[in-house]
């Protein structure tokens, strides 16, 4: 007993060091959950003072609210439920909702433009942003009409407030949405229309191509059930050329189907016969390729015996069109518009940083090699000529015609000329 007390009493005179206390973090403090400012936030200022319970009417209103750019979501946030009609029919009826659009890069139109944070409720950028908001205010019956009918007729790019005015009419008002659908087609709303015709039905989607000339109906009908629909797009001068083209396409694509031949039928060819004649040359190449394709050559694109420009240039552009569509195996009616010296072809290259600018270089092209330069491109400016000369934006495309040996004119050069930016060449 004795030696072990020795023991214990050696071990602590060795110093042996005791065990370090463990560290407790002292406890949070209790906060009372009205003094949480993640709880208890004050309250924000109200942007509007004023008593809902005088009668007003929306005008007054709208005055006593003046919203602008930079507060009207937050202060229509505060507007009582009871009064959201009468201030969405007050904005409605007000109109103005043409926003301005600031001109882009080489004219272009720019997106439509945010309304500046101090723009007030006469700004039409401000009240079209209140459209959108007082349509969603109100049922489909409260919608004033002649309001929806202005709506529906703001021109690109104005897209959104117009999609959301002709998509508040229930589709169950199938006469009502497809008179704003072809007033927004006239405005030029092709692609929002487009996306929202086939939401009709068949038959209203049929008087869309046929009354109202909406060639987007198409996509949405089939030559099987609508033939005669179909033919009369062929000969409608204000359908695009692109969907009378695939008109025709789709009526031939079926009587061959149908019939095991590749026979154009009665009723198409009188359709393409008159297409021959119509005022959009690329109407007219398609319904000659049509006859050329199955081996009638009466309205290929010919050149016309003429000592005129004009005759001839209303022949290239049917020739342009006709080419675009030709197989690598069809012959060209081009040689026939050439002398039989062949003809010049001259460039003209633009360059911003050299100088000068341009730089011009002249080949001569035999008879049999000769052929329309820069087609695609071409084909656009070929919609914007002035005498003998057509311009895109990319290029200038000059026709030199000629007297030949028997006095008509012949295609003696072509001149194309590259155009800078916007088409402003630098002195």
């Amino acid at each position: 007993m004795r030696a072990w007390l020795f023991i214990l009493v050696g071990l602590v005179a060795c110093g042996g060091s005791p065990a370090p206390k463990p560290v407790v973090a002292p406890p949070a403090p209790v906060v009372h959950h009205l003094a949480d400012p993640d709880v208890n936030k004050p309250r924000e200022t109200k942007l509007l003072s004023i008593d809902w319970s005088v009668d007003r009417d929306g005008n007054e209103l709208w005055k006593l609210i003046a919203p602008t750019g930079a507060d009207w979501e937050a202060k229509l946030d505060e507007v009582p439920e009871a009064q959201t009609d009468k201030l969405a029919l007050a904005l409605l009826q007000g109109g103005n909702f043409a926003c301005a659009i600031p001109a882009g890069a080489c004219g272009v139109p720019a997106d439509l433009p945010a309304p500046a944070p101090t723009a007030g409720l006469d700004d039409p950028c401000l009240r079209r942003l209140l459209a959108l908001w007082s349509i969603a205010q109100l049922e489909p019956d409260q919608l004033p009409k002649d309001v929806l009918r202005a709506i529906a007729a703001l021109p690109p790019p104005e897209s959104q407030l117009v999609g959301t005015a002709i998509r508040a009419v229930p589709e169950s008002e199938q006469d009502f949405r497809l008179e704003l659908l072809a007033i927004a087609w006239q405005a030029g709303q092709r692609e929002l229309v487009a996306a929202i015709l086939p939401d009709l039905d068949e038959a209203h989607v049929a008087t869309a191509l046929t009354k109202h000339h909406i060639d987007a109906a198409l996509e949405s009908l089939t030559a099987d059930r609508h033939r005669g629909e179909f033919l009369a797009a062929i000969a409608d001068e204000r359908i695009g050329a692109v969907a009378r083209n695939q008109a025709m396409v789709e009526v031939a694509a079926l009587d061959t189907t149908t019939t095991g031949r590749d026979v154009l039928a009665p009723d198409l060819q009188k359709a393409l016969i008159a297409a021959t004649h119509s005022k959009d040359c690329a109407v007219v190449a398609a319904a000659a390729h049509m006859f050329e394709a199955r081996g009638d050559h009466r309205f290929g694109p010919k050149r016309p015996r003429a000592r005129k420009v004009e005759p001839l240039m209303r022949a290239v552009c049917v020739l342009a069109h006709y080419e675009e569509m030709q197989r690598a195996d069809e012959p060209s009616y081009l040689p026939g518009y050439v002398p039989a010296a062949g003809i010049d072809l001259t460039r003209v290259t633009y360059d911003e940083y050299a100088d000068p600018h341009t730089t011009e270089s002249t080949e001569h092209v035999a008879r049999d090699q000769v052929v329309l330069p820069e087609l695609e491109d071409l084909i656009r400016a070929l919609d914007h000529c002035t005498g003998s000369v057509c311009t895109s934006e990319e290029h200038e495309f000059r026709f030199d015609w000629k007297p030949g040996p028997g006095g008509d004119l012949l295609l003696a050069r072509i001149a194309v000329v590259e155009r800078p930016s916007c088409g402003m060449i630098k002195p």
